[in-house]
């Protein structure tokens, strides 16, 4: 029943006592893992990233790609997940009901349903009587709630493919089939083609794709598959990327989910966004004549003791000098930024992680802050504020705009977080080291009594360090009073450049065609008579500080 000619590749099937009579006897179900229990999902699909304390001392740009280690191996299961996998596990497990190659009565079925699909018109079979025992449902959620990540960690529990040798069966108990973006029907066909070469190391997309197939040819190829290779279950993966249109109609994409169903006995399982699947699951089920496994509603988490203990989590992972411990205003932050989407909570903890390695000067700056997730979510998550807005206000007709949104990457972000960040620091005050204790917190008193007065920090800066580096024994007084009289001075030295002042009621009255007659210390004078940018006007009419000559000094 396989054209494989070298089955050494597969796991040989072992089969045990399934625990059931309608399961018992059928070496399809037999060979499958054993059935979960609640313990048993929680231990598979929890998982922790490895973390060492000793970590904490390794160089900051080292620890970056420690930290990365989150967005691969943390994950919490939620109770959405216990259900999902108890639904996977009967679909795959009532798929292969009717498909039992002990019995006499399995290779008649097997060859009278292959002459359906190669010789019939597949469509006349969708709405007839089917006793199929194979089922469907679909998981609707918003992007980055979880959906593929805990469809992956399920499936993955069960074996890729199970050679029989004494049935000459190779079976796949379950495909997973990412649909290609804006893809049709035909290219749908052939990503199931890939998927499956890539499986069973065969070369079934160059067989089936030659040519130049009819769509209807190619369908029935799917089909045949499925039969001879047993596959009990095949996942749609974001099945908003597929364009109904270019398919032939919703009809068409139905008709052929459905026969897969009800002729072939595969259970078929479609992922997507709320909006691609709202009308498509509808008639899907109305199709299939029964509700199959139902739907599953991805949400957001709610903000209760789920979320606590998932944060409780993720804040065991720090790998900054100063450990911050969990409290209420990061619980409440972290929900409100990431509403709840554990993906982006998670990007969100290890860009701070990130950022507060880069930015801090002390060991007691390295650490985790309320302001520091707000700012690191602003530069990072701006793509995803138009979802999240939507979420906070439940704001259902923006959330199905937002149905081409995608969670930023931050995996490769991370590993040149250093390079990143550089270009957008923190607007955290940064130290002036000069070698003498004393002198330090001479210089950085200054700056900060400065920057209180009014004068902004790039201005102060410079200035400090000309004081400084004039009279290294200078003191806190008279840098205050060198500073402040720099711009008296300077602000004396305008007023006297220029002629009489005009007063505000007049300068207001100005028509934009005379400024070119007003005076040279005049902005609107500056504006009109410029011939490159306004910045070098600025600078040529002395407008601009000249920074550089301090910071030269």
């Amino acid at each position: 029943m396989t054209n494989s000619s070298d089955q050494s590749y597969f796991k040989t099937a072992e089969y045990i006592d399934p625990g059931l009579p309608e399961y018992a006897d059928n070496p399809l179900i037999a060979a499958l893992s054993p059935i979960n229990s609640v313990n048993d999902v929680v231990e598979m699909l929890n998982k922790r990233p490895k973390f060492d304390d000793k970590e904490i001392n390794l160089k900051g740009h080292v620890r970056v790609h420690a930290i990365s280690r989150l967005t691969r191996d943390f994950f919490v299961p939620q109770t959405t997940h216990l259900v999902l996998e108890q639904k996977f596990s009967q679909l795959i497990r009532k798929s292969y009901l009717g498909r039992n190659p002990k019995t006499a009565t399995f290779k008649r079925k097997l060859n009278q349903m292959r002459s359906i699909i190669q010789n019939q018109d597949l469509t006349s079979y969708v709405h007839s009587e089917s006793n199929s025992n194979a089922s469907s449902m679909a998981i609707s959620g918003i992007s980055g709630a979880g959906k593929s990540t805990a469809t992956n960690k399920i499936l993955n529990n069960y074996d890729k493919v199970i050679y029989h040798p004494e049935y000459q069966l190779l079976q796949v108990p379950w495909i997973k089939i990412d649909c290609p973006y804006e893809g049709s029907l035909s290219e749908f066909c052939e990503s199931f083609f890939i998927a499956l070469d890539k499986r069973l190391n065969t070369r079934y997309r160059d067989k089936y794709t030659a040519g130049r197939p009819t769509i209807g040819k190619m369908i029935a190829d799917v089909a045949d598959l499925c039969l001879i290779h047993a596959i009990g279950l095949i996942v749609v993966d974001e099945f908003q990327h597929m364009n109904l249109a270019k398919s032939g109609g919703e009809k068409k994409m139905i008709n052929f989910l459905v026969t897969l169903v009800n002729v072939v006995e595969v259970s078929i399982v479609l992922i997507g966004t709320p909006t691609a699947l709202r009308l498509f699951s509808n008639e899907f089920r109305q199709a299939r004549r029964a509700s199959g496994e139902g739907s599953i509603v991805w949400d957001k988490m709610a903000f209760d003791e789920s979320w606590d203990d998932f944060l409780l989590e993720l804040f065991q992972y720090q790998w900054l000098e100063s450990h911050t411990e969990l409290d209420e205003a990061f619980t409440h932050i972290l929900y409100e930024l990431s509403q709840g989407i554990p993906d982006i909570a998670v990007k969100l903890f290890c860009l701070a992680q990130a950022r507060a390695i880069l930015l801090a000067k002390s060991p007691d700056e390295e650490c985790l802050t309320t302001g520091l997730f707000n700012d690191v979510f602003e530069e990072e998550f701006s793509i995803v504020k138009p979802m999240l807005d939507a979420l906070r206000t439940n704001d259902k007709k923006a959330l199905e705009a937002c149905k081409d949104i995608v969670i930023p990457k931050i995996e490769s972000g991370l590993l040149n977080g250093f390079d990143h960040l550089k270009a957008m620091p923190l607007k955290i005050p940064k130290r002036i080291e000069t070698g003498d204790s004393l002198q330090n917190d001479v210089v950085n008193n200054a700056i900060s009594t400065l920057i209180s007065m009014g004068v902004t920090e790039d201005i102060v800066r410079p200035l400090v360090q000309d004081c400084i580096a004039s009279n290294p024994e200078v003191s806190l007084i008279d840098i205050i009073h060198q500073a402040t009289s720099s711009f008296t001075t300077t602000s004396t030295a305008n007023i006297k450049k220029g002629p009489k002042k005009i007063s505000k009621s007049t300068s207001n009255k100005v028509k934009e065609m005379d400024w070119g007659q007003l005076s040279q210390s005049d902005l609107r004078k500056v504006y009109s008579s410029k011939s490159g940018t306004m910045y070098e006007a600025l600078k040529e009419n002395g407008h601009i500080y000249p920074i550089k000559q301090f910071l030269a000094g």
